[in-house]
């Protein structure tokens, strides 16, 4: 029994390893997509779970009025719910380690860029339970944050305990941050187009394919658990007439003008707000979302319920509308920038829809557009406000579509969409929210074509496997063993120096010479060496690029601990197999 047993676990093994090395391939569509996936089936659990949470606990902190409506609390409950939630989100800070309190798509990004997409489960933990608290208690914050965070984190710790190539937890990242995103708004396209316009920031048949299998295997299992009903039920929505279009392509100047200023404003706030306590931010942060709730109510919470109004064409008032628009601006970019543990996105398509209603009222009263098609604007406001602010065009187009089931928004969509996106990268820098914050951090995220490309491959795809070991002083015995098995390279072991290779022909060569000889010095004998450094098998092109430049080695030898303090080399890497590999 145990010696079957043992015999099936080294099988696992060994199909495992194959299925690493198959990951590491820049052609690895097949087994990506299964990964892609069963990450989104991960990432949907995660969410519901986390969706019943929140359901739940605004039932129960708050019986008689439905989710959502926080314009039906007594104004001193407006003030209280935000600010209990910020101190319960500061004791989480207290009690959890600085490191893991940063959280969301920012998130993310930094693990993509520092640490190969690597994510702590600590994280996770208190990105879950900080941001039930916050949509719970009625912060300016959307799903979509948590939901990405989440979605990827789901299906990243699994992975990581696999032990899975670096090349494929980017891709597993981008599958459950999609998935997580569809899964919590009903939208698989919108999840697919955000994961590749923000998060891989390419469009790759290797990447979209998994992600979207991801998205899919969400969507579908969230929709039997909440049903597939849109998120805004709207009526059939069209344009006015075609002279309208000049004054939407002003009004998606316009919007970009408020997407660069609310992207400001953030960064400003968060990077002011890293000087204060890191308890004492999200603390503020509830304090100034209840004093926003106390004077206009429509600012708490993601506020769904006021923006199916909008998109119906109810509750038009001028100074209503400028009003909320303000306090959802400050309560938003305060209350996120200072520490609250939610998503940027469901705000900001709030404030697209009232200023998006704004423009139409003020077109309808100037005689541009009709009263009947204000809906249709608060629709173009927020795609025009998405995609300005995550310079993701697509992704605020598709979103639009798949929230309102409306495709006759998607004309004059177009049009406001790229006016917004153009003005607001002119303004300002042309980065997304998340991007910009990570800057103001002091990191960086190196998008440019080559680095895409030497990402998205593993060592282990390209790696030259013949490849062996032997110490400095071999003997005849050895050099013969090892030159049996037509091996391309030597890597030289105990060195007092630098990591050495030997190209094996020259050790041939030279045992030839010496066919009497009982050793060989392998530093002696006269050979074309190469400085080499070890590289683990998991890592990326990009790695093995940056640990060249890092080293001055000629090449790597790549290596595995199979077994504590003993690494196993599987093969060698040039110079020359990376640029080969980028230019395929």
């Amino acid at each position: 029994m145990i010696r079957l047993f043992t015999r099936l676990r080294d099988r696992i093994r060994r199909r495992l390893h194959d299925f690493r090395l198959e990951l590491a391939r820049p052609d690895a569509i097949l087994a990506l997509s299964i990964l892609g996936a069963i990450a989104g089936v991960l990432a949907a659990v995660t969410i519901i779970a986390l969706r019943l949470l929140v359901e739940w606990g605004q039932r129960t902190l708050f019986p008689g009025v439905p989710p959502e409506q926080y314009e039906g609390l007594a104004p001193e409950l407006r003030l209280l719910a935000p600010l209990g939630g910020g101190l319960l989100i500061a004791l989480l800070f207290r009690l959890t380690p600085p490191d893991s309190h940063r959280v969301g798509v920012t998130h993310i990004l930094e693990r993509l860029a520092y640490h190969q997409g690597r994510l702590p489960w600590r994280n996770a933990l208190v990105q879950f339970v900080g941001g039930a608290i916050s949509m719970i208690s009625g912060h300016s914050v959307g799903r979509e944050g948590p939901s990405a965070h989440l979605g990827t984190a789901s299906s990243n710790l699994p992975a990581q305990m696999l032990d899975l190539p670096n090349n494929s937890l980017r891709v597993l990242a981008a599958c459950g941050a999609a998935a997580g995103i569809a899964a919590s708004f009903n939208t698989p396209l919108a999840g697919a187009a955000f994961a590749m316009e923000v998060l891989l920031l390419e469009y790759t048949v290797a990447g979209f394919a998994p992600v979207i299998l991801a998205t899919v295997s969400a969507t579908t299992l969230t929709r039997a658990v909440f049903g597939d009903d849109l998120a805004y039920a709207v009526p059939a929505l069209t344009l006015g007439h075609l002279t309208e279009l000049p004054w939407i392509l002003f009004g998606g100047v316009l919007f970009g003008l408020v997407g660069a200023g609310f992207n400001a404003l953030f960064r400003t706030v968060a990077r002011q707000g890293a000087h204060l306590p890191e308890w004492l931010r999200p603390l503020l942060g509830g304090l100034l979302v209840g004093l926003c709730g106390l004077a206009v109510p429509a600012v708490l919470g993601i506020g769904d319920d006021t923006v199916d109004h909008l998109l119906r064409g109810e509750d038009l008032v001028l100074l209503s509308l400028l009003l909320i628009l303000v306090f959802k601006i400050i309560a938003t970019a305060g209350g996120i920038g200072l520490g609250l543990p939610g998503g940027a996105i469901g705000p900001i398509l709030f404030i697209g829809a009232v200023g998006g209603a704004l423009f139409g009222l003020i077109g309808a009263r100037l005689g541009f557009n009709a009263v009947e098609s204000i809906g249709l604007y608060a629709m173009l406001g927020m795609g025009a406000m998405m995609a300005c602010t995550l310079q993701a065009p697509m992704a605020g187009l598709i979103a639009i579509l798949e929230l309102t089931g409306n495709p006759n928004f998607i004309m004059p969509g177009m049009l406001a969409v790229v006016a917004a996106t153009i003005t607001a990268g002119r303004v300002g820098r042309r980065e997304s929210l998340f991007m910009g914050l990570l800057r103001s951090w002091g990191m960086d995220y190196r998008d440019d074509p080559i680095s895409q490309s030497l990402r998205r491959v593993g060592v282990a795809g390209i790696m030259n496997r013949k490849v062996t070991s032997l110490p400095r002083i071999a003997t005849a015995e050895a050099v013969d063993t090892a030159l049996a098995d037509n091996p391309t390279w030597i890597v030289v072991r105990d060195t007092e120096g630098p990591d050495i290779l030997l190209p094996a022909v020259d050790l041939a060569r030279a045992r030839k010479e010496q066919p009497d000889a009982e050793s060989f010095d392998l530093l002696d004998i006269p050979a074309d060496r190469r400085q080499g450094a070890p590289i683990d098998l998991g890592a990326t092109l990009l790695e093995a690029q940056q640990k060249m430049a890092e080293t001055g080695a000629d090449l790597l030898y790549v290596i595995s601990q199979t077994v504590p303090g003993v690494p196993r080399i599987y093969g060698v890497i040039g110079r020359e197999d990376v640029e080969s590999a980028y230019r395929l």
